[in-house]
């Protein structure tokens, strides 16, 4: 089908510059990991504006420079350097709050941040009229001003995958399903998200976020094959750096919750590196 050569297109675009770079100093990456941002109903994947705010403040102040995974993957390619303390903050889901509420605080602090979009969410929030209601999903317009304001990178966080059903969630194989049917239904659901990211912002997204964190030697494979250059899961702990392309896949984030002290998650994480 014309539409399945398009999105492949797309996929195999991100295998540009990926020739083996040489290999650089290990640099130490934290990635935080933040779902929604609001004044109530605060809990693991919600945290306060203050918290976040206090978060951004401490990060500059202990030496931290946020990047972006863009830069990340440039640097592994050997194209670039990167900061003494580098960390990247990771927003999940497409949240409105994340356009609403953290915009600004990216503004204030000239901090970028990383958002994984998920495909189907923004489709249905685009279409609602009127404001969309509180704690939804960001929609296209929303998401592409983030975008565009040069704070907010979008990444890939599947089209529908991110809602469970019968027992079966994020990537995870569906019973009896076969390693080919995986394959394929993968594909298609992360290429779709690929094509309308692309179409709706004009970005053309090189990370894959794992719903959920689920993911599994064959989803890599397959995301490795659609051109992807590196995946977020929900693994607790800091990354190793090196020119090894291997290295950006199957990444380690530290899940940051309300009421949770960032110097000692930073610590904990840290110490996840010995002997390893």
């Amino acid at each position: 089908m014309p539409r399945r050569f398009f999105l492949l297109f797309l996929g195999l675009m991100l295998l540009t510059g990926t020739a083996p770079a040489p290999e650089a100093d290990p640099v130490l990456l934290p990635i935080l990991m933040y779902h929604d941002v609001e004044e109530d109903g605060l809990g693991k994947d919600v945290v306060s504006p203050a918290e976040l705010e206090a978060d951004l403040r401490w990060l500059r102040a202990s030496g931290y420079t946020a990047v972006t995974m863009g830069e990340v993957i440039d640097f592994v390619d050997g194209r670039r350097s990167l900061p003494d303390k580098p960390v990247v903050l990771s927003f999940d889901d497409g949240r409105q709050s994340v356009c609403l509420t953290v915009l600004p605080l990216l503004r204030k602090y000239g901090t970028p941040a990383v958002l994984s979009v998920i495909g189907e969410s923004a489709d249905e929030f685009s279409a609602l009229p009127g404001e969309n209601p509180r704690r939804a999903h960001a929609s296209w317009a929303q998401l592409r001003a983030v975008a565009d304001a040069g704070l907010g990178e979008l990444q890939n966080h599947s089209y529908g995958l991110h809602r469970g059903s019968g027992g079966v969630f994020g990537c995870d194989r569906r019973p009896g399903e076969s390693p080919e049917e995986y394959e394929l239904r993968l594909a298609e659901d992360v290429l779709k998200a690929q094509e309308c990211i692309w179409r709706e912002t004009g970005r053309l997204p090189s990370v894959f976020t794992y719903p959920y964190g689920r993911c599994s030697a064959l989803s890599e494979a397959v995301l490795r094959e659609l051109g992807f250059r590196a995946t977020l899961t929900c693994d607790f702990g800091v990354n190793r750096l090196t020119g090894d392309p291997d290295c950006l896949f199957g990444l380690k984030r530290i899940c940051r919750s309300h009421g949770a002290d960032l110097p000692s998650l930073l610590a904990e994480a840290a110490a996840t590196l010995k002997g390893s």
